[in-house]
């Protein structure tokens, strides 16, 4: 029954319906027969006296900044082959659009402007963008702060918060602000891994931060300036991260962790911590044991990790083996330079330094940011110890290099390790190469380098990381408790 009309409906008509809309047709082209001239200038008067009746389109600069991150910082901090040798889906690189678009912490939205400026105001040397950039920095820290001050009761530590730690050291890296920020920043990341929950590793994000994480925490520790915050890595490896079987990588980390504890203990002058014998041996064969581990992995996929050519270049298979390769190097000339008098020596440091020198090099060609930081570790051993003085030199040169790149604050940190250990020579120190076969430059020339690298360390028109000093106490306090049935503790943050 139709009720509008009251009777019974018929239903549709089996041929097609015509409506009869001559009337209203005939009205509405009229209507839309305007000149396009009143109406071109309408719309211009309309853009000046009504703007609010307009949608105007505008390329928004925060999207042309972070479009440029994606492009040319990712293309410049990530590296072929983590995701097969750490256990990863993605590089955390990748994963940051989706964590920063979730709403869940403005922190990381602000600490991703801020490095997306940076990088783009060294790669122009563009002044105007570096102090936006330190703007931006300065009010992620104080967000940052807010976020990790929080009861750890009530709220949970996240990747979020990790990744922006880890985003404040690559600020750092590229812009150091003060001498010590960037060490802070990579503690504070390491101690917050520490009290993060499994279920925050969304496809291995945290596993990949960690093992970033590793290699800037070995560097800090050769400089001399990581000795003082325990980091318990084991807990976070096999807690944070629920590995059952440690990759290769994290292995050879753990390895390297025993034997830069010892070194460091030996640069302070701490007779009584050392390998003994049969320790330092059962360390030196596990690690050649790891290397043909690694070697037959490699094997297995019908490819080599690193092969020379009758030239004497060696070759790579990718940008994370190389890094591989060169931590292989670095615990030998670890070995080499703890050895105890009756030891047998390890494989010839010469050849290691000479593997670190060429991979750099291999690294360079292939202009991986990423790679070129977790390098900075196996190149520093060269600097600081390479018995001959060019392959000394040619390390350095790497560092110095890098003052004028997206990695000044590296760089400085480093250089200012090597210009001290140089003058710890010249007054008569133990460590380092023999003075007869690496003959130190001119005193003239370690005094006008002293004075640029302490102007490039304390230069800096912002204070902006004040607050990374408010973060720690409380990082560590939340530590405590919350690893405290952890019994092993590792001083460098390595095991």
């Amino acid at each position: 029954m139709c009720i509008r009309t009251g009777r019974e409906c018929l239903g549709l008509p089996d041929g097609p319906l015509f409506v009869d809309m001559t009337n209203t047709a005939k009205y509405g082209m009229q209507k839309r027969k305007s000149n396009p001239l009143n109406e071109l200038t309408g719309l211009l008067t309309q853009d000046y006296t009504h703007p609010s009746k307009l949608l105007i389109h505008r390329i928004s600069q925060r999207a042309m900044v972070m479009e440029s991150f994606y492009e040319r910082f990712l293309a410049y901090f990530t590296s072929d082959g983590e995701e097969r040798d750490v256990r990863n889906r993605n590089t955390w690189l990748y994963s940051l659009p989706v964590l920063s678009a979730d709403g869940t912490n403005e922190a990381l939205t602000l600490a991703i402007q801020a490095t997306a400026y940076a990088y783009c105001a060294v790669d122009a040397a563009d002044m105007a963008m570096k102090q936006h950039s330190l703007k931006l920095y300065g009010q992620a820290l104080r967000k940052h702060s807010r976020f990790v001050s929080r009861s750890r009761s009530e709220h949970e530590v996240t990747v979020h918060m990790v990744s922006t730690s880890v985003l404040f050291s690559l600020f750092e890296a590229m812009q150091a602000t003060t001498a010590d920020a960037y060490r802070s920043h990579i503690y504070g990341a390491a101690k917050l891994l520490e009290v993060t929950t499994p279920k925050q590793c969304s496809h291995g994000v945290l596993c990949q931060l960690f093992y970033h994480l590793r290699t800037q925490l070995l560097l800090i520790h050769l400089t001399g300036h990581g000795k003082e915050t325990p980091v318990e890595a084991k807990r976070i490896l096999y807690g944070t991260l629920e590995y059952v079987q440690l990759p290769i990588f994290q292995r050879l980390m753990g390895y390297i962790s025993k034997l830069a504890e010892v070194y460091f203990a030996h640069k302070q002058g701490v007779a009584e911590q050392h390998l003994d014998h049969m320790a330092y041996t059962t360390i030196k064969n596990d690690v050649e044991s790891l290397w043909l581990e690694y070697a037959e992995e490699a094997a297995l996929a019908d490819t080599f990790p690193v092969w020379e050519k009758a030239s004497g270049t060696m070759h790579f298979r990718d940008a994370f083996t190389t890094l591989a390769v060169a931590y292989f190097s670095a615990a030998r000339i670890l070995l080499g330079i703890i050895a105890p008098q009756l030891a047998i020596p390890s494989i010839d440091s010469t050849n290691q330094h000479s593997t670190i020198l060429q991979a750099s090099q291999y690294l360079q060609i292939h202009t991986a940011g990423c790679a070129y930081m977790r390098m900075a570790a196996p190149l520093l051993l060269v600097a600081l110890h390479c018995p001959r003085w060019s392959q000394q030199r040619q390390a350095t040169a790497c560092f110095e290099r890098w003052n004028s790149k997206p990695l000044s604050g590296i760089s400085a940190l480093a250089l200012e390790s090597i210009y001290r250990h140089r003058t710890s020579e010249v007054y008569g120190s133990t460590m380092g190469p023999d003075a007869s076969v690496a003959p130190f430059p001119n005193r003239s020339d370690l005094d006008e380098r002293d004075a640029l690298l302490s102007n490039t360390l304390s230069t800096s028109t912002s204070k902006v990381n004040v607050d990374v000093v408010h973060v720690g106490p409380a990082l560590r306090d939340a530590t405590r408790s919350a690893g405290s049935d952890v019994t092993t503790s590792d001083p460098f943050g390595l095991a």
